[in-house]
């Protein structure tokens, strides 16, 4: 993949149109641009296949899906078991991501639930999971700042 400082003027101002609107299409895309919509088409299409733009995919809110309970859990993991117990934790649902870290512990988590004793059923499947051998578990109790990255376009 391309260093971001690849990203030209033209790149950075659709980039910031495709994440404020990203169901208006090309047409509209290249309208707010100043550009042809083969132009901005071309762009999209190198955008995306230099992973820039990761997905199309809308973002759901698990809360509105009946999850409105968020925790990090932490993880220590057995030597050798790290691409295993990953495997593992991928096939509980209410994981919503497993990251490996430097520190303390091997994985961090994300996880849901719809309230404190499903959580603590998604702590025992956790727990369950080969290769795992401690945890340490925060509860999210609001969202500070969501995720973002429009502002890694700004020059």
């Amino acid at each position: 993949m391309d260093a971001p400082a690849d990203l030209d003027h033209t790149d950075r101002r659709l980039l910031k149109i495709v994440l404020a609107g990203p169901r208006v299409g090309v047409r509209e895309f290249s309208r707010r641009l100043g550009v042809a919509r083969g132009t901005a088409q071309a762009r999209l299409d190198k955008l995306e296949a230099r992973g820039v733009i990761a997905s199309w995919a809308p973002t759901l809110d698990p809360a509105a899906l009946g999850f409105p309970l968020s925790a990090l859990v932490h993880i220590q993991v057995a030597q050798a078991k790290l691409q295993a117990t990953c495997t593992g934790l991928a096939e509980v649902r209410e994981v919503l991501e497993v990251m490996s870290v430097a520190g303390e512990f091997d994985i961090v988590c994300r996880v849901v639930a719809r309230d404190h004793s499903h959580l603590e059923e998604v702590f025992s499947a956790i727990i369950a999971t080969p290769g795992v051998l401690r945890t340490r578990t925060e509860v999210v109790l609001r969202r500070r700042v969501g995720p973002r990255v429009a502002q890694l376009l700004d020059e």
